[in-house]
């Protein structure tokens, strides 16, 4: 995946359970990636907001969810597999590079 530079990479490992990976930026929007097994992502509230769109992603291997959150900034999250990855609080302007860096993940 090709980040946008300029970040503040923060790595968390679960003990076993898997890693994540943030990338935070200056305006507070946020990338991340995560293969950490039954944690909550960072649009976890914002998914649950949406009707369905929780036990969807729990039933499905692959899936994509998308909103705004209050402040009408962007969020998505795709589940490939056993792997989490999106973006949050994404301002309307920068939308279009975070999906181009979601488009830009690639998979071995």
């Amino acid at each position: 995946m090709r980040v946008p530079k300029d970040f503040k990479l923060v790595k968390i490992y679960t003990g076993g359970e898997g890693e994540e990976y943030n990338y935070w930026y200056s305006d507070s929007s946020l990338i991340y990636i995560s293969d950490a097994k039954g944690n909550a992502s960072f649009n976890e509230q914002l998914i649950r907001q949406q009707e369905g769109a929780y036990s969807r992603k729990f039933m499905s291997d692959s899936i994509m969810l998308k909103g705004t959150n209050k402040k009408g900034n962007y969020w998505k999250e795709i589940k490939y597999k056993g792997l989490l990855y999106g973006y949050s609080n994404v301002p309307p302007d920068k939308r279009e590079l975070y999906d181009n860096v979601m488009l830009s993940a690639k998979f071995k």
